[in-house]
């Protein structure tokens, strides 16, 4: 009865910081996001490179493993295009994230373009295309929320 009164515990309290953590690697990817959206490969680099950081800190939790090689092949890419193909891998994994996250902290907006086959999560329901930037800014629609 002491174990379980203890996990039960243990649970309760570490929960909260998960659900801190996970609204950490949000404003990182939204980084990275906003920076594919404006095209610049600068900015982006360097968001990248942070997110990947933080994934790579974050302790263990069920898509960690998942979450660190798509982020892994985005820091990996040198270029925009590359950039841009490794993000869907991305943004699956962290709506995955998103999803069994008891709390974000703020509305979600999972979003879908079709052009790109690909996905992007956003705190705006208004669509800014992270796969095209300003040549094809408003593709896309919201496909899920979460709040």
């Amino acid at each position: 009865m002491k174990k379980t009164l203890l996990a039960f515990a243990l649970m309760l309290f570490a929960y909260p910081v998960f659900s801190q953590k996970t609204e950490d690697l949000v404003t990182d990817y939204l980084s990275v996001k906003n920076a594919l959206v404006n095209s610049d490969v600068k900015t982006s680099t360097e968001a990248i490179k942070t997110f990947y950081q933080a994934v790579n800190k974050e302790k263990d939790f069920s898509q960690k493993a998942d979450l660190l090689k798509a982020a892994d092949a985005l820091n990996k890419a040198s270029d925009l295009k590359g950039q841009r193909d490794a993000f869907n891998n991305v943004s699956t994994v962290m709506w995955s994230v998103v999803k069994n996250a008891d709390k974000v902290g703020q509305p979600l907006y999972y979003q879908y373009c079709p052009m790109a086959k690909g996905y992007w999560l956003s705190k705006e329901k208004k669509i800014e295309n992270p796969y095209y930037g300003s040549s094809m800014l408003s593709c896309g629609k919201v496909v899920e929320t979460k709040e």
